[in-house]
């Protein structure tokens, strides 16, 4: 038969908030804290259980709940990692990792916003900002996976979203270069590099511009 399911809930609040639940591994001293792990049940005939994580609906006059997940921050080293993926397949696909944000129905839909970690250094050190890279999956076998970046298309009344490609500007020092090229290749051709504008059906269609920097110096 089935196993026996462990439920644990909190109790209701019907002139405040509800109860809360903290579920919180044991601090150490003198070595590392205890970890704290939530795991689905292993299928060994079939697929593994789910893991859901989630903010419960809203009512009438407010937002559902957030969810965060961060590691903490380190006193004198390295703070955490946060890593969200699926696992390998050893004989079929390997799993997506999708990230979404909502759509709104008065309002606009939700921000999705991937930001490197600033460098909080004092003043005079030589501390760099985080890197954000993304990259499409090997392929020891065949093609590697492609990245792709594109904004939706625009509804009834309203044109499609920009997409913009530019480096933060610098107070002391140089701004940082923005490149665009492909990808040497040892025992074919060279991948083309193409810029494209789109054509206009009531309209004059789009203008490609190139242009160089100004300079302020004498």
């Amino acid at each position: 038969g089935r196993g026996g399911a462990v439920r644990v809930v909190i109790g209701s609040g019907t002139s405040s908030a509800g109860g809360v639940l903290v579920l919180q591994a044991g601090s150490s001293t003198e070595a590392t804290g205890g970890g704290a792990g939530v795991a689905s049940g292993r299928g060994a005939g079939t697929s593994s259980g789910v893991v859901r994580v989630r903010g419960a609906n809203a009512g009438g006059g407010g937002s559902s709940g957030r969810l965060a997940f961060s590691s903490g921050t380190g006193a004198t080293g390295n703070s955490g990692g946060a890593v969200l993926g699926s696992g390998t397949a050893t004989a079929g696909r390997g799993g997506r990792a999708v990230a979404t944000a909502g759509s709104g129905t008065s309002g606009a839909g939700g921000g999705l916003a991937l930001v490197a970690g600033r460098d909080a250094v004092g003043a005079g050190a030589k501390g760099t900002g985080g890197r954000a890279v993304a990259l499409g999956g090997e392929g020891t076998a065949a093609s590697s996976g492609a990245v792709e970046v594109a904004s939706a298309k625009g509804g009834a009344s309203g044109g499609s979203g920009r997409l913009v490609f530019t480096s933060g500007t610098s107070k002391s020092g140089n701004s940082g270069a923005a490149s665009f090229g492909s990808g040497g290749a040892t025992g074919g051709r060279g991948g083309a590099v193409s810029a494209a504008v789109g054509s206009g059906t009531s309209g004059a269609g789009g203008a490609v511009c190139a242009r160089g920097g100004a300079s302020t110096a004498a």
